[in-house]
């Protein structure tokens, strides 16, 4: 069978074989009249016995079969049809999505579905031109991805077509959920887990009808759940089943041993309490969406990804990655809690832009942190960054994904704390799409330049408590202040920008970067909203409050 191209995709006209289906169904119509008529005929004639009426009733009992048969093939011929059209108006739709992204970057797709892109004049400064090629390479792993997927659904099609037509044919036809053709699986695992991976993702879920996208997430929602690229909602709907089935697992698990014996099985406990932490959550009912992006309970640590705001809608999305001992039964309500507030702060700055757009934080433990009990030594030590390596480009592709699914990306931060800053390090030097990045309480980072990150001059940000010893440390690379070009932002006392007497705190030690009144919190915040002018820098104006009963 020839191989499809993008070239032929582009020949195809969907209307041509929608009006040949309804040829098909006019003709359909005529068989079952036809049928009808015999069918009213023999009823109304005389009665006829003996053996020539039994061979004429024979005679015609299969001749109705016959006719019936004849409809029956030339329905399903016709649903096919109409499913074609509906598959290849949706490759088409996948090339005009490629063309679309291309030329907001200046470049284009040839006959062929190659991507060219203009020549780059230098700017002359480095960090500019990597954050230039940064766009471009972004721009061409997804244009490729969406034209990728179009020729495989244009080629799954063709090779469903032909299955049913000679199912139908042969009278073995097992029908699909849909318009006589099965649905379309996702990309191969191998594709969805690299960085570039969302953008497929992302096309293949465009490229499903709206009954293909439900009947995927109530039948398969392990397609859906996971994947990066597709719409929140639509993941959410799909991580609810994934939920129940890990609930159900966790319970059995915890079944099998004795009460009082409960805590000594750790992982099986924490297990069963992260999947009650992130009920608990998704169970709450204080006006703010919540969706759930990701439950997997088959590691160590399980992991999961929700959300504070609706991520399908928001103009600011930012993302959130923990560090050492993160986890869901441990951190999963009080990060929850504190972002509702971070939220309602970010939304402020952005009020105070004139924009009217929506905030939304996403709570990302989309990899098993480091805990205490892995020690020192092994492979997922808080001291090693293997698992930091290991889980970067899940980072990568999970951002890519946001901006994947929507017709306009939003405007996305990311927020790394501790350890989570080693793993958001490696993360940027993949194409990962990001626009200002905030790392706090660092213990280092693989990061030697802005030009490495990909990311615009002045969009990476760090925060380092004077008591904080982890951010001290330098432990992993480089101190990230040492990064030329960095943005250093107070985590100390200071005076909210345009007041003269209205402190914020500082934050002690390495776990209050996020509390409320900090001035990290406020330079978090503005980070979130995209408002860098309301940052603060050390060495500002600090009030310090005297305390009641003491000279001042």
């Amino acid at each position: 069978m020839p191989q499809i191209r993008v070239r032929d995709i582009r020949r195809f006209k969907p209307a041509a074989v929608l009006e040949v289906a309804h040829q098909l169904e006019t003709q359909r119509r005529r068989v079952i009249a036809a049928t009808e008529a015999v069918l009213r005929a023999r009823s109304s004639g005389q009665s006829w016995t003996g053996a020539a009426a039994l061979a004429a009733a024979a005679r015609h009992s299969g001749s109705l079969a016959r006719l019936a048969e004849v409809a029956t093939a030339i329905g399903v011929t016709a649903s096919v049809l109409r499913g074609v059209a509906g598959r290849m108006e949706a490759s088409l739709a996948l090339l005009r999505r490629a063309e679309r992204v291309a030329w907001g970057r200046g470049a284009w797709t040839d006959p062929d579905g190659f991507v060219q892109v203009p020549h780059r004049l230098p700017t002359g400064d480095p960090t500019t031109d990597a954050h230039v090629s940064r766009l471009d390479a972004l721009m061409v792993d997804e244009v490729r991805r969406w034209l990728d997927e179009a020729v495989r659904v244009a080629a799954a099609t063709d090779t469903e077509t032909h299955r049913v037509l000679l199912g139908a044919a042969t009278r073995s036809h097992a029908p699909g959920p849909t318009d006589g053709l099965g649905v379309v699986p996702p990309p191969p695992e191998g594709a969805g887990g690299r960085p570039d991976g969302a953008f497929a993702n992302a096309a293949w879920w465009r490229s499903l009808t709206v009954v293909e996208r439900r009947w995927a997430i109530g039948h398969r929602p392990e397609w859906v759940g996971p994947r990066d690229g597709i719409p929140a909602w639509d993941r959410h709907q799909a991580n609810l089943l994934l939920l129940s089935r890990a609930r159900s697992a966790a319970d059995d698990a915890l079944g099998r041993v004795p009460p009082p014996a409960h805590r000594n099985d750790v992982v099986a406990w924490e297990r069963a309490a992260s999947i009650a932490a992130i009920d608990a959550v998704l169970a709450k009912r204080d006006g703010v969406t919540r969706h759930l992006l990701l439950v997997d309970s088959s590691g160590p640590v399980v992991r999961a990804v929700t959300t504070v705001g609706n991520v399908d809608r928001a103009g600011h999305v930012t993302t959130f990655v923990g560090g050492l001992s993160t986890s869901p039964h441990h951190d999963l309500r009080r990060y929850d809690e504190r972002f509702v507030d971070m939220r309602k702060l970010a939304w402020t700055k952005t009020r105070g832009a004139g924009e009217a757009g929506e905030v939304a934080i996403v709570l990302w433990m989309g990899y098993p942190a480091p805990q205490w009990r892995d020690g020192g030594l092994g492979p997922r030590s808080v001291l090693r960054d293997d698992l930091a390596r290991d889980w970067s480009d899940d980072l990568a592709s999970f951002t890519n994904g946001i901006a994947a699914s929507r017709d306009e990306p939003p405007h996305q931060g990311l927020w790394a704390h501790s350890y989570g800053s080693v793993l958001a390090g490696f993360a940027l030097q993949h194409s990962m799409r990001m626009d200002d990045v905030a790392l706090f309480g660092s213990p280092g980072t693989s990061l030697d330049s802005l030009a490495a990150a990909g990311l615009k001059p002045g969009s990476l940000n760090v925060l380092a408590s004077p008591s904080d010893p982890v951010a001290a440390s330098g432990w992993f690379v480089r101190d990230p202040r040492d990064v030329p070009g960095v943005a250093i932002l107070s985590a100390d006392c200071a005076l909210k920008p345009g007041s003269t007497n209205e402190p914020l705190k500082g934050s002690s030690g390495h776990s209050a970067y996020l509390n409320d009144g900090t001035t990290s919190e406020h330079n978090l915040a503005a980070i979130a909203a995209g408002r860098p002018e309301q940052r603060i820098r050390p060495g500002g104006p600090c009030l310090v409050v005297p305390r009641p009963g003491l000279p001042h």
